[in-house]
């Protein structure tokens, strides 16, 4: 992940933590919720990711890979800090501090990462996944994409394009989204 590609991780996790509403959108579960289904958003209606971070399918859902790791470390997981030595990881995890389950932001979103469109996916997933109940938030998140990938002895990752018709994306749009991953894997 480039330096760039971790300051939206940093500003997309500040801004679900300076606009999350309720106690629980301060949480683990919700913020990694809230930014996946942020993702599955912007994949389904501007048919590109918002935040480039591997989507893992895991026991209790989709999972964003490093805004997870992030958190972790954050709350003082020293595995999950043995695997980001040396990467930038660091810039999300030395900008929240956490008490008492749950997570604050030490500082604002650096709004030239969050694009409108970024803005708006964030906003309606917030009002989404925080008037959730946990249960509620499985069912919705646990879809065949989330079951092909948890299932998958070789890797839990989940595909974009199938997270993106999960997320209601039109058909006839995805070749196009498709093409836009391939390039964007081209070129890094």
């Amino acid at each position: 992940m480039t330096r760039e590609e971790t300051l939206t991780l940093k500003a997309i996790v500040l801004y679900i933590l300076k606009n999350g509403t309720t106690r629980a959108s301060h949480t683990v579960y919700y913020i990694v919720k809230i930014a996946f289904v942020a993702q599955q958003k912007h994949l389904a209606k501007y048919l590109c990711p918002l935040f480039e971070d591997k989507i893992m399918a895991l026991q209790f859902g989709p999972v964003p890979s490093d805004i997870y790791d992030a958190l972790k470390i954050a709350r003082g997981d020293a595995n999950a800090m043995y695997y980001h030595r040396n990467d930038d990881l660091h810039l999300i995890y030395d900008s929240i501090s956490f008490s008492d389950e749950i997570f604050t932001a030490d500082e604002n979103p650096d709004m030239n990462y969050l694009s409108p469109s970024a803005i708006e996916c964030l906003d309606e997933a917030l009002k989404t996944v925080s008037s959730m109940t946990f249960e509620e938030i499985v069912n919705a998140t646990h879809g065949d994409e989330w079951t092909r990938a948890y299932n998958n002895q070789d890797s839990k990752d989940m595909n974009c394009l199938a997270i993106a018709k999960e997320g209601g994306a039109d058909e006839a749009s995805i070749p196009y989204l498709k093409e836009n991953l391939e390039l964007d894997s081209m070129l890094k």
